[in-house]
């Protein structure tokens, strides 16, 4: 653990209950280490990739941070992405577009 929080100090990150965060509190991922290999959960991917130090796994997390997935431009280009590949923000934004959407919804039962 004292590993971790001192790659994480390198960056400025912070290290909560459940998982490290940057310093504009969003959620990077999370480090550990089982059975002596590094491990790392990006959120933005959330699948575990085994790292090959504690550094790189830090690292790793600072570079998701810096390079984000590009967000679409518009509504219609968030329909047709799988649901299963929708970041939380692309989520909110197809809230946003629902809540002040004119048009009726019309549904077929």
């Amino acid at each position: 653990m004292a590993h971790i929080f001192n790659e994480c100090q390198k960056y400025g990150f912070e290290i909560l209950d459940d998982g490290i965060y940057n310093s504009n509190g969003v959620k990077l991922g999370q480090v550990g280490c089982t059975d002596g290999n590094w491990w790392v959960t990006l959120s933005s991917q959330g699948q575990q990739q085994y790292s090959d130090s504690v550094f790189d796994a830090v690292r790793l997390l600072s570079m998701d941070e810096v390079l984000p997935t590009p967000d679409p431009a518009s509504f219609e280009e968030l329909l047709d992405l799988p649901f299963d590949e929708l970041t939380a923000s692309e989520w909110e934004r197809l809230q946003e577009y629902a809540a002040f959407s004119e048009e009726p919804e019309l549904v077929a039962a």
